[in-house]
Formats: C-alpha cells, sequence, structure tokens
C-alpha cells in the first residue's frame, strides 16, 4: 500500500480499516500492527515535542514519511477509525529508556492491555513492558483529537 499513489493510497488504507470492523478487536489489533510494521521507515519526521504540528489521518497517509512517531500516529488512527474506536482507551505514550536514551513511541490502548509499536508487528501488554523505562509523554485521545476523525 505505501508504494501506492496518494489517492490509492487513501483508499487501500480506507479499505483495510473497513476489514477491521468485522474482526474481533485483538484480531484488528494485531492486523493493525502487522499492516504498520510495513511502513517505509525514516528515522525522524515528527517532534513529540509538538504535538500541535502533527498531521490528521489523511495528511499522514497523503504525506507517506514515517519515522517511529509517525507509525505510532497511524496505529492509533488506524483503529479510532473504526468500529472498535467506542470499546477503546487510546494513548499514545512515549518512553525513554535511562540506559541509552533511546525513545519508544506505543500505541497505548486499554490502560496498557494492548501495546503496540514496541516490536514491529507484534502487541505485548503492560505485564511484558519495561518497568525501567521512564515516561516522557502522555497523549490522551482528547488531546489527539481523535473524536474529531
Amino acid at each position: 500500500m505505501f508504494q501506492l499513489p496518494t489517492e490509492d493510497r487513501l483508499r487501500s488504507w480506507r479499505e483495510f480499516r473497513y476489514t477491521l470492523d468485522t474482526l474481533p478487536l485483538d484480531e484488528a489489533l494485531s492486523h493493525t500492527a502487522e499492516f504498520w510494521s510495513n511502513a517505509p521507515f525514516v528515522p525522524y519526521n515528527l517532534d513529540p515535542d509538538h504535538a500541535e504540528t502533527w498531521p490528521d489521518p489523511w495528511s499522514l497517509i497523503d504525506e507517506n514519511i514515517y519515522c517511529d512517531l509517525a507509525k505510532c500516529l497511524g496505529i492509533v488512527y488506524t483503529v479510532s477509525l473504526t468500529q472498535h474506536k467506542t470499546a477503546l482507551d487510546i494513548e499514545i505514550r512515549i518512553y525513554q529508556d535511562p540506559a541509552n536514551g533511546y525513545e519508544y513511541n506505543l500505541a497505548w490502548i486499554n490502560q496498557g492491555k494492548y501495546i503496540l509499536n514496541l516490536i514491529d508487528g507484534e502487541i505485548v501488554n503492560n505485564e511484558q513492558f519495561d518497568k525501567t523505562l521512564k515516561l516522557k509523554h502522555k497523549f490522551t485521545a482528547t488531546e489527539l483529537q481523535l473524536e474529531n476523525y
């Protein structure tokens, strides 16, 4: 999908989201994690300190530039634009590893029952989550204005 022209990419993403509506939540999230693991990666694009500059869902797909934070945002937008939205408590959490300074941009769903974007293409939960990581930023669904999409 990511190599398609913009209109086809937007259409393909919409069709993918529609397929998630028919799946149980855990399967929909698993498919979403796998889908976004295939996005082309650039080391840096979105600034975690300036969420007000982040693109809306359609601009994200249009721009087609995916740093780790943009992939996380894509995951959040994807699930928030499905029928599962009402059953989800969605946040983006950015953690930093104090040992090496590495940042993890995570889709934190239902209080960490589902954590996406920690391991490419996989879902973990808060019991598997490394408790030594330090929370740097947290963005709620309201702050991300997900209700507007």
